[in-house]
């Protein structure tokens, strides 16, 4: 597919930049489609699907990947599309499926990696939640925050994330976007993009487009 994605749009015209797709199911060998795939081909980065995995993608069987995107400096994409064993499998109409599969899957993936310390482990890595809109992101700032503060974490080994003195889930996760490593896909006319832009300001949110 990379290969293919590269010789069908990439070689044809620069301003194509074609995400790739790595084996997320072998960790090694997708640090080498990875390593392959920016260094040969010239990709931006990867593409993970936010469900359909055994791990959330937090997990550290998944942080060999994330050490070579922190080594190449490049982005990592996660975008939803599967959601299976989600408590949606017997719901219809589907609309009511892709309108909660989609952020359900982004929530998860942001509370694995953000309270699992990738984003302080590798912070030249640059993470793209796609797809969701602008919602699930403000809901996950005021969750994560109420949360942290009523359920204090023992963390002698340093294992999770690591916020600096007098500083709050909510102004760690600020910073980090500041800091050019936390992005979150939107359509442009989402309901609560206004709020989003007035807590995070304006630099997180990109616009989405398969193309």
């Amino acid at each position: 597919y990379n290969e293919w994605v590269h010789g069908a749009y990439m070689s044809v015209d620069p301003r194509f930049k074609g995400m790739a797709l790595i084996p997320m199911q072998d960790p090694a060998a997708a640090v080498k489609e990875l390593r392959y795939a920016v260094e040969e081909l010239g990709m931006p980065g990867a593409m993970l699907p936010s469900t359909g995995l055994k791990s959330h993608l937090g997990s550290p069987e998944y942080w060999p990947i994330y050490e070579e995107a922190d080594r190449l400096g490049c982005a990592i994409g996660i975008h939803g599309g599967v959601h299976d064993h989600m408590g949606l499998d017997d719901m219809s109409p589907y609309a009511a499926v892709n309108a909660l599969g989609h952020p359900f899957g982004q929530m998860v993936n942001f509370a694995g990696i953000v309270f699992n310390g990738v984003l302080d482990k590798y912070p030249n890595a640059r993470f793209g939640f796609l797809e969701a809109g602008a919602a699930w992101f403000v809901g996950c700032l005021e969750r994560f925050q109420r949360s942290w503060d009523s359920h204090i974490q023992y963390d002698p080994e340093r294992r999770f994330l690591q916020m600096n003195k007098g500083e709050s889930v909510t102004d760690y996760i600020l910073r980090n976007v500041d800091e050019d490593r936390i992005f979150v896909g939107v359509e442009g006319d989402e309901l609560t993009l206004p709020f989003a832009v007035k807590v995070a300001g304006n630099k997180p949110f990109l616009f989405s487009s398969d193309f």
